[in-house]
């Protein structure tokens, strides 16, 4: 708003030389050489204040300023009989659109009490308003009382649609801040998803392994081997506990950024691994750019732990481009449709279709008797 307000003050001085030079054509006479400096040294005012003073400095005294070299403008040209004496208006319709309701009213009443004033000291106007130049009174009153109306307007106008994009404006901070909300809940909610995959299958290891070290007769070996690797399931727990509370405590962790599929879904797929060695995993993936984040990951993540859930022993990822969008088939051998609930979907990929909706993708899940398959969109970015 600063920099449109410098623009328009800049454009009022140049505005008022060119009256200066154009007065003869317009009908206003320059009779008084000094006239010229009020629109310089008001441009030296504007743009002193515009570096000298801080950036949020009131900007009040500006379009107090504006007013009295208007004033100071039209007083050494004829006064009211200027034909732009109009221009007082201005400083009301900006002081309407960035300033508050009761400013707006005081430079209208500033601007209706400087047309007054310009109307005693204009030339022959205080004269005319005797007996013989009715006509003439009636122009002066009717100028008069219309630029009081139309002053009046104008602050009631700009002061009421700054009030609704006010309102407007507080609505939409209010709807981001319930999305942000909304998208900080719905990512606590996809790790503790994928968490509670990580951990559950060392969780399981470690429940057997204390069974097995409570039966009696195990060898000192064999308790050993246990004990160690209970130990290593416990180290692997710790380091995913680890991994997800540094990614939640990270400031960018919801940043997006420009990145290629085949290489995503191939550290996808070592993470994958890490926790899940025995499954096999095949990709038939094209080099193409995409948008991703740490949601969009966690989604992916989620759609492979849906298939350890499901018992499958092999996962198999295609990639096909479309002419907006990528698809990404993710087909697995598990239990298919036994291993759903009855709407399709889990939790999980409940959590990962919304993520892949909120990106501008999609999720769609098909499961039959050898397995299922999920098809993921992704918004497709040009190279």
């Amino acid at each position: 708003m600063r920099k449109q307000l410098l623009t328009f003050r800049l454009l009022t001085a140049v505005g008022q030389l060119g009256l200066l030079f154009a007065g003869h054509w317009l009908g206003f006479a320059v009779d008084k050489p000094w006239v010229w400096w009020v629109p310089l040294v008001y441009l030296l005012i504007v743009m002193a204040g515009y570096f000298r003073l801080p950036e949020h400095a009131p900007s009040k005294w500006q379009l107090l300023l504006d007013l009295v070299v208007w004033i100071a403008f039209f007083a050494l040209l004829n006064g009211i009989s200027n034909p732009l004496i109009w221009c007082l208006m201005l400083p009301i319709l900006l002081a309407g659109l960035s300033q508050s309701i009761g400013f707006t009213w005081l430079m209208a009443l500033l601007s209706n009490l400087s047309y007054v004033f310009l109307w005693l000291i204009t030339p022959n106007s205080a004269d005319s308003m005797h007996t013989g130049h009715e006509p003439f009174n009636a122009h002066v009153i009717g100028m008069w009382v219309g630029f009081v109306l139309i002053s009046l307007l104008i602050s009631y106008i700009t002061t009421r649609l700054m009030q609704v994009i006010h309102r407007k404006n507080r609505q939409l901070v209010a709807i981001e801040q319930q999305r942000a909300e909304d998208q900080h809940i719905m990512t606590m909610a996809t790790m503790a998803t994928g968490l509670a995959h990580e951990l559950g299958t060392p969780l399981n290891s470690i429940k057997l392994l204390a069974n097995e070290l409570m039966t009696a007769g195990a060898s000192e070996q064999t308790r050993h081997d246990d004990l160690t690797e209970i130990d290593a399931q416990v180290t692997r727990c710790q380091s995913t506990i680890r991994e997800m509370a540094e990614l939640a405590s990270d400031p960018d962790y919801l940043n997006s950024r420009i990145t290629d599929l085949k290489s995503l879904l191939h550290e996808l797929i070592k993470r994958f691994k890490q926790s899940h060695p025995d499954i096999s995993v095949s990709i038939h993936a094209q080099e193409q750019p995409v948008a991703s984040d740490a949601l969009l990951e966690l989604a992916l993540l989620n759609v492979l732990n849906n298939s350890v859930a499901a018992k499958a022993d092999h996962i198999y990822i295609a990639t096909k481009a479309r002419d907006n969008h990528i698809q990404l088939k993710i087909s697995d051998n598990g239990l298919g449709q036994s291993a759903h609930q009855s709407d399709g979907l889990g939790i999980g990929l409940k959590l990962s279709r919304r993520i892949l909706r909120s990106a501008g993708g999609g999720l769609d899940l098909t499961t039959h008797p050898q397995g299922a398959e999920v098809l993921v969109t992704l918004a497709r970015i040009e190279s």
